[in-house]
């Protein structure tokens, strides 16, 4: 006699049925619950580290220092995060800041250009480097991985050949720590820029036809591609716009050193990528956005800043940043609904 299984039990059994249904509620309550995770951590960081370290941590100079040295890494991180909302990565956009860093001392050095002509001329340098990963990644259709690897070994190579291996600071105009040092109503400039270019970026993604075919482009090439979209054109101007950003960064960078230092730049890559994706956790739960990267800066150098300041070891930093980005990639795909 064959038995008859009641339809609900049978819709229970199934992947896709209730227990389905069930995670995804499960993931969407916990989406809502998450979104202000990020924020509520870093002010957790504060009170704890303020209680722990009165005498240093909880100062207008301790915290205008977090700020202004972490202005660099929130341009590469927004870098990161337009390669990441169209689905791809650009694992040279610390070369990119790096070769920024170190072409404008050296341009500038002897009254050889002008600082205003040299910064023009840095960041124009990193946005043909991202022109070429565009070309290679829409055209050629090189895996973004292996294509920006590759150029970030390139660059690695022109910045030894410019430099020579040695830093680059005899004949550099001393007007050019003006780039970093200036604080109009005591804000240092650094900040001043990130905020003004994360206000600007916010816009372009949120307020513009190309800020949101590149959403459309993350979300599914082919469908994009059907619905009329020019993925191939989004892609190069994208990656061309994530150079921008972080030659940008090599500017402030320049301006903060006063020099050209050619190891400047790969340490970026994995903080930038942590705040990315540690971002996405922040307020829209499972999509990159700017203000979750920003905050995610910030609540990164909080934390790095207040184990330093307990006296821990110098590893600190590479292994908290290496934590907050195997734990904010295993959140965001599992708050996005994929499998980990």
């Amino acid at each position: 006699m064959t038995t008859v299984q009641n339809p609900s039990q049978l819709e229970a059994d199934r992947p896709d049925g209730a227990i389905g249904v069930w995670h995804a509620t499960r993931r969407s309550r916990l989406a809502s619950g998450a979104r202000f995770a990020l924020p509520a951590l870093l002010v957790i960081f504060i009170i704890v580290f303020s209680i722990l370290e009165p005498a240093t941590f909880p100062t207008l100079s301790n915290f205008t220092t977090i700020l202004s040295t972490q202005s660099v890494l929130a341009l590469v991180a927004l870098g990161a995060l337009l390669t990441l909302i169209i689905g791809e990565f650009d694992l040279s956009l610390g070369a990119q800041m790096g070769l920024a860093a170190i072409l404008l001392p050296g341009l500038t050095a002897h009254g050889v250009l002008s600082i205003p002509v040299g910064i023009i001329v840095s960041i124009a340098v990193t946005m043909l480097v991202g022109l070429a990963n565009g070309l290679l990644v829409a055209k050629l259709k090189v895996n973004s991985f292996i294509a920006t690897i590759g150029t970030a070994a390139l660059i690695g190579a022109v910045m030894l050949a410019y430099s020579g291996g040695s830093a680059i600071f005899d004949g550099v105009p001393p007007e050019l720590l003006l780039i970093a040092s200036f604080a109009p109503l005591g804000i240092p400039g650094p900040v001043l820029y990130v905020a003004v270019i994360s206000v600007l970026v916010w816009l372009f993604l949120k307020r513009t036809p190309l800020g949101r075919y590149m959403s459309a482009v993350g979300g599914s090439k082919d469908a994009a591609r059907l619905s009329g979209i020019n993925t191939e054109r989004v892609t190069i101007i994208t990656f061309v716009l994530a150079g921008a950003l972080t030659g940008i960064g090599g500017v402030i960078m320049a301006g903060q050193l006063g020099s050209g230092n050619p190891a400047v730049g790969p340490s970026f890559l994995l903080p930038a990528f942590a705040a990315a994706f540690l971002g996405a956790t922040a307020y829209t739960v499972g999509q990159f956005n700017v203000w979750g990267t920003i905050t995610a800066v910030v609540t990164l150098a909080t934390g790095v800043a207040g184990l330093n300041l307990m006296g821990l070891p110098n590893w600190v930093e590479p292994a908290f940043n290496g934590i907050a980005l195997l734990t904010a990639v295993a959140v965001t795909r599992y708050l996005r609904g994929k499998p980990l």
